[in-house]
This record gives C-alpha cells, sequence and structure tokens, in this order.
C-alpha cells in the first residue's frame, strides 16, 4: 500500500514568492531603521533590527530550499520525516502519531500531526528545532504540520493520499484499509476536518442565541444613555434596535454571516483582532436594524411560505 520510500518536494513558485515577500519586509525594516535612527528612537530601531533578522532568516532560508532541492517530505514504511537532509530534519515514527487533522490559520488549510509522546520528541529536537518549533507551542498547536499547498501541484494528491493510508493502516484493527478513499484534495479537507458543516439553522435556538448577544449589544448604548442623559428618543430608538436586531441579523447571516463566523471558528492561533472587527460590524447592524430588519422580515416570511408549500407537496 505505501511505498518503500516517496519524496515530495516544495513548490518552487511558492518558494520564491516567499523570498520576494521576505525582501520586500527586509528592505521595509532596513527603511524603518534608517527613519528612526534620523529620530534617533532606539525602540523604533530595536523592532526594525528585529524585523530585518527575522526576514532575513526567512529568505535565507527558502532561498537554501530552492538551491539544495531537498525533499519536503519524505514517507517510509515507517515513520514520515519533514524537512530531510537539513537542520530541521524531524522523523516522526508511525507508532507515534495519535491523529491527523486539518484546521486553519491566516486562513490558509494546515495538516497537523498529533503524536502521543510530542513532549519527548521535543526534548529530543535540537536547538535549531526547537527555536523554529516554539511558537507553535506558544500558539497552542502541535509541534508538527504540513502545509500542503506548499507541496507541488502534481505531487500533492498522491501525499494526501499516503497520509489518509497511514492513518487508515492504523485503525486497521477495527477497520478496512480503503485505497481509494482519497482521491481528491477537497476529500481529504473534509475527512480530517473537525468542523464538517455550516449550521445556517434558523429556528427557535438561533433567535434566543441572537437575542442573548443582542442583550449585551443593547447594555452598551443603553448605560451611555444613562450616563449622558439624552432625551428619550435615543432610548426609544436603542429599544426599537434590540427588537429588530435578530431580524436584521438573520439576513446578514444568511448572506455571508454564517461563512464568515465558521471560517473564523476554523482559525488556529491569535483571532482576537478579526473578533474585535466582527463585534463592532455587529454593533454596526444593532444601530442599523430600523432599515435592515424589515428586509430580514419579508426574508422569513417568504422562507416560512415556500417551506410550507413544499411540505403542502410532499
Amino acid at each position: 500500500m505505501i511505498e518503500n520510500k516517496r519524496e515530495f518536494y516544495q513548490s518552487k513558485g511558492k518558494l520564491f514568492l516567499g523570498i520576494i515577500f521576505s525582501l520586500l519586509f527586509v528592505a521595509f525594516g532596513a527603511f524603518m531603521a534608517y527613519l528612526a535612527y534620523m529620530e534617533e528612537s532606539i525602540l523604533i530601531i530595536t523592532l526594525a533590527l528585529f524585523i530585518i533578522v527575522l526576514f532575513s532568516f526567512f529568505a535565507v532560508s527558502n532561498i537554501l530550499k530552492v538551491i539544495r532541492g531537498y525533499p519536503y517530505i519524505t514517507i517510509t514504511d515507517e515513520y514520515l520525516q519533514l524537512d530531510s537532509f537539513t537542520k530541521s530534519e524531524v522523523s516522526l515514527y508511525f507508532t507515534d502519531i495519535e491523529y491527523i487533522k486539518v484546521f486553519e490559520i491566516t486562513f490558509q488549510s494546515v495538516i497537523e500531526i498529533a503524536l502521543y509522546n510530542e513532549g519527548d520528541y521535543f526534548a529530543q529536537l535540537s536547538f535549531h528545532n526547537k527555536m523554529r518549533l516554539f511558537m507553535n507551542r506558544i500558539a497552542g498547536l502541535s509541534l508538527f504540520t504540513i502545509n500542503p499547498k506548499a507541496v507541488r501541484k502534481p505531487e500533492r494528491p498522491a501525499l494526501l493520499k499516503m497520509l489518509d493510508l497511514i492513518i487508515q493502516q492504523k485503525r486497521s484493527d477495527t477497520a478496512p484499509v480503503n485505497d481509494n478513499a482519497i482521491n481528491e484534495e477537497a476529500d481529504f479537507m473534509k475527512k480530517y476536518d473537525p468542523f464538517q458543516q455550516i449550521d445556517r439553522s434558523i429556528n427557535r435556538s438561533y433567535f434566543l442565541k441572537s437575542y442573548g448577544y443582542d442583550l449585551i449589544l443593547f447594555a452598551f448604548p443603553f448605560i451611555l444613555f444613562l450616563l449622558t442623559g439624552k432625551n428619550n428618543n435615543h432610548l426609544f430608538y436603542i429599544i426599537v434596535s434590540f427588537l429588530l436586531y435578530p431580524f436584521a441579523k438573520v439576513l446578514i447571516d444568511r448572506l455571508f454571516g454564517f461563512k464568515l463566523r465558521y471560517i473564523l471558528k476554523k482559525q488556529q492561533g491569535p483571532t482576537h483582532n478579526l473578533e474585535q472587527l466582527m463585534i463592532i460590524f455587529d454593533l454596526v447592524i444593532f444601530h442599523l436594524s430600523l432599515f435592515i430588519a424589515p428586509i430580514g422580515i419579508v426574508f422569513l416570511l417568504i422562507r416560512y411560505i415556500v417551506m410550507r408549500m413544499e411540505r403542502s407537496d410532499n
């Protein structure tokens, strides 16, 4: 099923893009350092030097990958090896792999390889690898991940199929191995993605949750009203907005809100900035509820009529 040895290489196009991107940041850091030197700002100079060193490291690393042409991933009968023939080389034995799953970080799909004894692996890593992978631990990620988009496109289906076979073989005591389980990249991502479906339900539970969240949004302008002593028209407006917000939200959610929240939910690593933007967006919807809600109510009425007609046909 799994060949004795199979090597997968990184896309040179992606590496060249990485080099260009890194060099642009190095240039930006140098420009920042120059301006900071003129202004005699030690803090900005330190930040600029950090940017220069960090992205110089990335640029040199990608240049070496292009020149050397070493495999990105090597799979044998016993282990999966990352960054072969480099200081970053690490071999993950199949017996130590607990599971794999797909997650998203910065809106890119990444394959996470979870190990039973990850702490032992980390202790045995070289200092270079510990420094390189330490941020994974800080971000709450597994030490070892694979970016499928970094692999050459023609080789990608074979890599995903072999990863699937590895996991199937680990489960072979209870389930037969299916050689044709994964034929497309989308199949693999769907199979190992813990967030399988977007919940688009619009029901009683949806409205209860909306009103619960609505109450929090209502609290901000209401407290502001109490503190500033604005006229009663403002109080009436925010009460109406409170009542209508779920009906305005339902239209936004149906158009793109469900999808957007699903994407954010899948992200791993820091997402608080995006969540703050979502709160700001929800506040805007709250204050525009008087204008958006009527459209949402019409949408719900049409939806109800269509559902009743479908039921009557059945």
